[in-house]
């Protein structure tokens, strides 16, 4: 069934945060973020997908990517800045708990962009739960086949997002 969408950058937001928050979540997030390159918030997208029986295709994942390349370019500015500012010698680093707090801001803003591009697609949907094409589809956009490494975290994390 083909369906329009109408998902909200708030409820995506709250959807995030709350399989962000299970435990392990994060770690395996932040590992395909810093060894695959996988950006944050396509995984949650990729989650929010599977718990709602979405089905997103190849091109439409590039399409996401584009959507969020910009904004992309940004944030991982910004967080090579935060991270660097976590060092007690480095100049900014009283203020690292600010920087920490405009991250979360440009990844609710990354995730807004994400979510209008989403809206205007006409996606497929699914009648089993967590089993649809969009997984595969996302270890291709991600260029992941050959890395089992990233397959495995993806296969755990969707197993903690769908679990909740």
């Amino acid at each position: 069934m083909t369906q329009n969408n109408n998902l909200t950058a708030t409820d995506f937001w709250r959807y995030s945060t709350g399989v962000y928050r299970a435990p392990q979540a994060e770690a395996l997030c932040l590992r395909l973020q810093d060894t695959a390159g996988v950006n944050v918030n396509m995984l949650l997208m990729l989650c929010w997908c599977l718990d709602h029986q979405k089905i997103v295709v190849l091109k439409q994942w590039q399409i996401l990517k584009a959507a969020i390349a910009h904004s992309e370019e940004g944030l991982q500015k910004h967080r090579l800045h935060r991270k660097a500012a976590k060092a007690p010698s480095h100049p900014d680093h009283d203020n690292y708990g600010r920087l920490k707090e405009q991250e979360l801001a440009l990844e609710s803003e990354q995730q807004a962009e994400l979510v209008s591009a989403y809206n205007n697609m006409t996606v497929e949907e699914s009648d089993i739960t967590g089993i649809n094409v969009s997984i595969v589809a996302f270890i291709h956009a991600y260029q992941l086949r050959n890395n089992e490494a990233a397959i495995d975290d993806i296969r755990a994390l969707l197993k903690l997002a769908l679990s909740e």
